[in-house]
């Protein structure tokens, strides 16, 4: 039987009511403290940064305030703080630990908001934009017809396993609400599905340990964890973001999922790369590393709605890939490398979807 895998981006959900990264960023703004501590931080970009360093930026001023005693003198146990953080440090001197972590609590529990409005959608007729998520559905049928299918998602959703429902057996690596950590069952199943950087569904307490529950989580306290250096604690987050980002893709279950991605990504016959900006080093290195274009064919689809998308794109796939082919465009948002068995579809996800229903593309 072949494998297919396919790897959704944050660009994937945006035709099926998701938000976009700059519509996060800009709902987290609406907090003071934060619009201020963006604008210090945005200071060290030449380009616009998004909540991704707000969050690191907070995370770094709550172990700012973890590494200082009682007379603010640094500790052994500092972290490494960037420079925009000395900047902050300042004006935040006379918050406590706890003020802080309210501040991150928010933003944390106002991204857990944005991702229950749209993943609560398939439950009602249609969708906000006009794309009725159920075509996702007939599209995952499709692609099962010839090949087992293995869905990775960087999202924090559970979109695609909520629109599935009952009617497909769709393993998430889930023995109950326990993870099982049974690679070799997740990588014989017919329908897998993994958030790589973790789910708005996760939860973690110290004595129950870490589940996949059916409703969306709130953070409430600081819980520490092993984090990823030795003696070093890192605060449990059911999303992975911020600074400590490739740490905690290394603690459970996330370590789980990307060695279920690597072994995927090994041995598909064909990879579908949807919405995903190739912005993130984890990701990047296994798709160079264990994505051989000589035997899987790779499928990278977005939209493009400037001129310059595909320039970049066609760049950062070379990058990844190790290509030194150029693309030819053979139709209009189409570019395709025929020595590399790799095309660029930059028509739209939902444009793509329904054209590989059709038939009209594989």
């Amino acid at each position: 039987m072949k494998k297919t895998t396919i790897l959704l981006g944050a660009g994937a959900m945006i035709p099926f009511g998701g938000p976009s990264i700059k519509e996060i960023t800009k709902r987290l703004l609406v907090h003071k403290s934060c619009k201020y501590i963006y604008d210090v931080v945005q200071q060290g970009y030449e380009e616009q940064c998004n909540f991704e360093s707000l969050l690191s930026a907070l995370e770094l001023l709550f172990e700012w305030n973890l590494s200082n005693d009682n007379t603010r003198h640094l500790t052994f146990q500092n972290t490494s703080i960037y420079r925009n953080v000395f900047q902050l440090a300042q004006p935040f001197k006379y918050h406590t630990t706890d003020m802080i972590w309210e501040i991150y609590k928010q933003v944390i529990n106002d991204i857990i908001e944005v991702i229950k409005d749209y993943d609560y959608y398939p439950q009602y007729t249609g969708c906000r934009n006009g794309k009725d998520p159920a075509i996702l559905k007939l599209f995952i049928s499709k692609c099962q017809e010839n090949s087992n299918l293995k869905i990775y998602t960087l999202n924090y959703d559970r979109l695609i396993p909520n629109v599935i429902g009952n009617e497909q057996d769709v393993y998430e690596g889930v023995e109950g609400e326990s993870f099982s950590y049974n690679l070799k069952k997740f990588s014989n199943h017919h329908l897998t599905y993994y958030n790589l950087h973790g789910s708005i569904y996760i939860d973690y307490n110290p004595y129950t340990g870490i589940k996949l529950l059916d409703r969306p989580v709130e953070l409430e306290n600081a819980i520490k964890i092993t984090g990823g250096n030795p003696n070093e604690q890192k605060i449990f987050l059911p999303i992975i973001a911020g600074y400590h980002k490739s740490q905690r893709m290394m603690s459970q279950p996330f370590n789980f999922g990307l060695g279920a991605f690597i072994c995927d990504c090994d041995d598909c016959d064909t990879i579908i790369i949807v919405g995903y900006s190739f912005s993130d080093p984890h990701i990047n290195s296994i798709l160079s590393n264990y994505i051989k274009t000589n035997k899987s064919g790779v499928i990278i689809v977005d939209y493009s709605s400037d001129y310059e998308l595909p320039r970049r794109m066609i760049n950062a796939v070379k990058r990844v890939f190790r290509m030194d082919n150029d693309f030819e465009e053979v139709e209009k948002g189409v570019y395709r490398n025929t020595n590399d068995a790799i095309t660029i579809f930059l028509k739209g996800f939902e444009y793509y979807v329904e054209n590989y229903i059709n038939g009209t593309i594989r």
